[in-house]
């Protein structure tokens, strides 16, 4: 009597498992690029400041989107942890401030004074499936570098990238290629930034 009790039981237990396993729960994903920017030996006087990133009204949302067929849509078992103009706006401080290229790299909500201000508009943040079925990632931004004291703008450029998403298991292989995207277009900007102001 009880190893058929304990077959049951088990059998219970199992079947349980795997209704949990089938049913799909929304997930919080983290943009996290792996960045390897070279660090600066001479460092400049500037303070930067990073300002909030603009970005169109639909980009300002925790959903993480694809565009099928002309039409932009949510994936629905996956958001981002944060907005990606918020994130992306911590991402480039931090990158830039490691680089040490600037005597000071802050955020737009700081308080500090400044001399320089980069002022970044996303334009592109989704996945695009193509007519196969395959799909790719386009991470886009504008930036422009502006002096405070006379407001010359001393640089503009538009940055963007596109890689491919091979891992086609929901949204998690999607943020992979947003990683690698968001990687390319810091990594660029670094370039340039260096560039405008030596």
């Amino acid at each position: 009597m009880k190893p058929i009790l304990l077959a049951i039981f088990t059998l219970f237990i199992l079947s349980g498992c795997s209704v949990k396993e089938a049913s799909l729960k929304p997930y919080n994903y983290t943009l996290e690029p792996m960045l390897k920017l070279k660090h600066v030996s001479v460092q400049n006087q500037d303070v930067l400041k990073v300002a909030y990133i603009d970005a169109p009204s639909g980009l300002n949302s925790r959903a993480i989107l694809y565009k099928k067929d002309g039409a932009m849509q949510p994936y629905k078992y996956g958001t981002w942890s944060e907005t990606p103009p918020l994130k992306l706006q911590h991402l480039i401080t931090e990158a830039l401030m490691d680089q040490h290229h600037f005597s000071s790299v802050i955020s737009g909500t700081s308080m500090a004074a400044n001399n320089l201000v980069l002022e970044p508009v996303l334009q592109n943040f989704e996945e695009v499936f193509r007519e196969d079925g395959t799909s790719y990632v386009h991470v886009s931004l504008r930036f422009r570098v502006v002096e405070i004291k006379n407001g010359n703008v001393l640089g503009s450029i538009k940055l963007s990238s596109k890689e491919e998403v091979t891992n086609t298991n929901g949204a998690s292989g999607t943020v992979e290629a947003f990683n690698l995207a968001t990687a390319d277009v810091i990594q660029s900007l670094a370039t340039w930034i260096n560039e405008v102001r030596k």
